[in-house]
């Protein structure tokens, strides 16, 4: 019997994950799993997408309560803005 996971497309998984957990929640799963990405800018797109799936003030809840717990586990914060990446590249 197919699950429901994998009858959904990633876009569409995110949106329902981002309707049934709270934006504190998903911050705590995402920072959990921080060190299982060996790419770091993968972690931070997929971020990104998640936080997309929020409107605007769960969207702010959830970039904050993330970069706080990276924060918490000595991880540099998400680059939310692409130009950030250029930023920090130059430093």
């Amino acid at each position: 019997m197919t699950k429901l996971v994998d009858a959904l497309s990633l876009e569409e998984q995110l949106t329902l994950v981002a309707r049934l957990t709270s934006p504190a929640r998903l911050a705590q799963t995402f920072s959990a799993f921080v060190g299982q990405f060996y790419d770091r800018p993968a972690f931070d797109a997929f971020a990104r997408q998640a936080s997309d799936c929020y409107d605007p003030a769960r969207a702010r809840t959830f970039r904050a309560h993330l970069d706080r717990r990276l924060a918490d586990r000595y991880h540099e914060p998400v680059v939310w803005e692409l130009a950030e990446t250029v930023e920090r590249d130059a430093a």
